[in-house]
This record gives C-alpha cells, structure tokens and sequence, in this order.
C-alpha cells in the first residue's frame, strides 16, 4: 500500500509540475503592451493553462484568475487562494483556435477611463514598477483584426480597408524588429483586441493575408494619418531622417466630400504661448510662420517677446531651442494642433498710419512710438486710448490670444486615411492606394 501510495503522488507530481512547459507560438508573433489597471482579473474562454513562470510550474485554475502585484511580486488569485511569483505568470493558449479569447476586466481607454476588453493569444503577466505589466502575444493575422477596425472606419470602401490592413501590417513587422513589443496606443497603431473587430475589416485582413508593402525587400515602416490637408510631407520635414519611400505627394484625393479636417481652428491665451518660450518678466506680443515647405508644413516660427520694464524687443526663434522637429510644434504652444499645415494670427491687429504717410496692419503695437497731439509716447502694455471726434476709443496694444488655423490631422507621412477612402471610391484598388502614397514600393505575399 506504501508503494501505490507513492505512486499516486509521482503522477500528481507529473500532472501540475512538468517538467518543461512550451509556450504557443504563431507563425508570425505580435506581442503587445495592453494597459490594464493595478489590479484586473482574467476570464478565460478556451484551452488555457496558468503557468508560474518562475517555477515553471501549472496552477490549475477556474474563472476568473485575479492578478495584481504586492512588493514587486506578482500574485494570481483562484478561488481565494493566491500564488505569488516573483517572475510573473503565463496565460498560454495550448492550442490555437479562432473561438479562444481571454476577457481582461479593466483595461485604460483614452477617454481616461476603463472598460473589460476581449483579446485572442497568450499574455504574460510580470512585474512592474507598481502593478503588473501585462503583455498579449498573437499571431500577426489576429492582431490586425484588432487594429484596423480601431484606425479606420469599418464601414469605408473595402479597397481602402485593405489598404489600411497592408499598412498596419507592414508598420507592425518594421517596428518589431526595433523593439520587443508594440503599444495598444497610437503611440504604435491603435489596438482594441477581439472586442472591437468588426466583420468588414476582419475581411479586409484575410483577403491581403501575408501581403507587405516593401522597399528593397523589406517590410516599410508605412506610417500612415488621418488627413494630408492637400499634401503629404517629406519625412525629413516631419521629423529628421530621410525616409526613401515617405516622399511629398500632392494629395487632391484627401479633399473628401465628409472630410471635417480642412479649415480647423484652435486658440491659445498669450500668457501660455510666453510660458512655452520660458519668459518671466517678458511677453510674446507676436507670432509669425517665416518658413514652410512646398507642401505648406511649417518649419520655423518666430516670436516677438517684450519686455514691459525696459520697453525693448527682441526675437526668438522656435527652433530648435525651443522644438526638436517641426511635427513638435502640434504640441508645443499649449494647444493641441492638428497638423503642422497651419498660419497663426494674434488678435491685436491694428492699422496705423507711419510716418511716410502709408497704412499698414500689425499684430501689436507695444514698444511702437505714437505721436501725439503733445509729442511722442512710447506704447506700453495693456490698451492706448485714442480720441476722435466723437469718442474715445480703445485698441488692445498686444494680443492677448492667438488664433491656429490650418488644415489636416496627423504627421502627413505616407497614407492619408481620408484620401485613400477617396482613390477607392474612385474605383482604386488597394495596391495602387499604396503604391501612390509609398514612393518605390512593391505589394506582395511575404511567406
């Protein structure tokens, strides 16, 4: 009786320590950085095991396994019991199957909130700095099904969905083989899992499967944006390098009938445009665009700053002191810009009259010498009086706002969105979209 004893434990020992366990791999692997709360639970739909990555060993488990992390420890909860790992735990999907999913319960959205969220795979749940890291590993067919619906409408011109699939799958494969993991945000390309696919952009992926937009072989990096606002950009004149396949291209097809991106508008107060340029005992009392480039992307601006104790002016330019790239000026002045295809217009404009007897419209008047009735003033801050005939009247010396306006959404590189919408409706297909916004590029199937 000792002897079968000893052999009931052995096969125990057998069923829940193995001794190797190999997780699931797909045949081209996307792994991915989703951004779940501190503490989130994980409902599993499928063949799935729980595996302590520290001591290689599986945890038999039933829905939902809770997982947070306690002193740099990650602890999965089943049933009220907890086991801690200080390697972290796999979640592994033993067989691949299109019905398998997992159900994490609290994942961030970008409204600020959060909401569960379905996703196909395996996920690997480590340590953190505070809470765990949660990662979701799936084969690259499976992972675009989740992006494309989330960066383009599911309900556009099939051509351009399957245009947006090439790209995103091509963006996907160039970005993997600089770093380890993608991001669920726009910061890679914009991914909401199993939760969000929809049945014509899942269409879209199956139909252009394996297919890559290349450059001497090789997958692109095919970035891709909303709007051109008319034109696409260089990529030098977006950020710094010289891309070979991300060239200018005028962009007449972007001019879609329900395009909302054209004509946009956004204001910033004087006194936040004057904290970006670091000043404390100066104002910025004018901003002028001195360069552009042929695509209409601006490249520098220059401020006028004041100075109210000594009345003297001088000039700063935006870059590079102050910006690393022109796309750094969407975000530099306090107020989030759509593109950089834009002017910039205070609302201080006045018209004077110089001393050759001309007219002329300036954006601010502080530091300018007025004559007057009893001699000369030098302007200062805040509004100057002036008296007609009938009344007195009072002119802003210095804006106290500024007005962007511009047209476009996003860096301008490569694919606009809206234009490809269009070249489909106009009955192109999805290689010939790509093929105008990549320069060079080939569209085929990558084994």
């Amino acid at each position: 009786m000792k002897s079968i004893r000893w052999i009931i434990a052995a096969f125990t020992m057998f069923l829940f320590i193995p001794t190797s366990v190999h997780a699931t791999t797909y045949p081209t692997p996307v792994k991915v950085k989703l951004l779940p709360t501190a503490t989130f639970l994980a409902t599993v739909n499928g063949n799935y095991q729980l595996i302590d990555l520290k001591t290689k060993q599986v945890i038999p488990f039933t829905n939902p396994i809770a997982f947070s992390q306690t002193n740099g420890t990650v602890v999965a909860t089943v049933n009220d019991v907890s086991y801690t790992s200080t390697s972290g735990f796999l979640l592994d999907e033993v067989t691949r199957n299109d019905q398998h999913d997992v159900t994490i319960s609290s994942i961030q959205q970008a409204n600020g909130t959060s909401a569960p969220v379905k996703y196909r795979g395996s996920f690997e749940i480590i340590p953190g700095p505070t809470a765990p890291n949660l990662f979701n590993t799936l084969d690259m067919e499976d992972y675009l099904k989740g992006v494309v619906p989330g960066e383009m409408p599911a309900s556009w011109h099939k051509e351009a969905l399957k245009a947006q699939a090439v790209a995103a799958r091509s963006y996907a494969y160039a970005q993997l083989k600089r770093s380890s993991f993608l991001q669920m945000t726009v910061a890679s390309q914009v991914y909401g899992g199993k939760s969000k696919e929809q049945a014509t952009t899942t269409a879209a992926v199956n139909e252009t499967a394996g297919v890559y937009a290349t450059y001497e072989n090789e997958p692109i990096s095919a970035y891709f944006h909303s709007s051109s606002g008319g034109n696409t950009e260089n990529s030098e004149n977006v950020w710094s390098s010289i891309v070979p396949y991300i060239r200018s291209v005028a962009d007449p097809y972007d001019r879609h009938a329900s395009n909302p991106h054209y004509g946009w508008n956004a204001k910033v107060a004087t006194n936040v445009v004057s904290s970006k340029f670091k000043l404390t005992n100066e104002q910025v009392v004018s901003l002028r665009v001195t360069q552009k480039t042929n695509a209409r992307s601006v490249q520098q601006i220059e401020a006028t700053v004041y100075n109210p104790a000594t009345g003297q002016k001088r000039t700063v330019q935006a870059r590079p002191s102050f910006v690393s790239s022109a796309d750094a000026f969407r975000s530099f002045f306090g107020v989030s810009l759509k593109s950089i295809s834009f002017d910039v217009k205070g609302n201080a404009n006045v018209k004077v009259k110089l001393a050759d007897g001309s007219e002329q419209t300036i954006d601010h008047i502080v530091g300018y010498t007025l004559q007057t009735n009893s001699g000369q003033t030098i302007i200062s801050g805040g509004n100057a009086s002036i008296r007609t005939e009938n009344e007195t009247m009072y002119y802003p010396t210095a804006p106290t706002e500024f007005t962007f306006t511009g047209s476009g959404w996003g860096h301008r590189l490569g694919m606009s969105q809206w234009g490809a919408r269009s070249m489909a409706e106009k009955g192109f297909t999805y290689d010939q979209i790509l093929k105008y916004y990549y320069k060079g590029i080939e569209v085929k199937k990558i084994k």
